[in-house]
């Protein structure tokens, strides 16, 4: 889940922003579109089916994915999917951050962030 407290930006990819195992869970979902718990943690094999569970309710909870039941045949289960895309998961962390920035620094961050982008610092 982001926090912001737990940003870290001297990590690679995902995990400057998530734990690795819901970066790890995220990307399945992104390449597969929809799962079930069990079948999430077939593919990370070396993490339990609770753990996978708790990671889900997690990234539920952020608001990163989305479950919903299937009552296909006699049984019910869960099927979890991404919320957005990994553009739409990025810009939702973009305004997390930006939001914090402005609140500790002011509208000046805005300014700033205008003028890296005007300089070519951003794209």
């Amino acid at each position: 889940m982001v926090k912001i407290e737990r940003i870290n930006l001297e990590k690679e990819g995902l995990i400057k922003f998530f734990s690795p195992n819901e970066a790890r869970i995220l990307e399945l979902l992104w390449k597969n579109k929809k799962m079930t718990s069990p079948e999430i943690q077939q593919k990370c094999d070396d993490l339990s089916l609770p753990c996978v569970a708790g990671t889900l309710d997690r990234l539920i909870k952020s608001g990163f994915v989305n479950r919903t039941i299937d009552k296909t045949g006699q049984r019910m289960r869960y099927i979890y999917s991404p919320v957005g895309n990994k553009q739409k998961v990025g810009n939702k962390i973009c305004e997390k951050i930006i939001d914090c920035l402005v609140d500790t620094f002011g509208t000046s961050t805005i300014d700033t962030i205008k003028k890296n982008r005007n300089r070519g610092k951003l794209k």
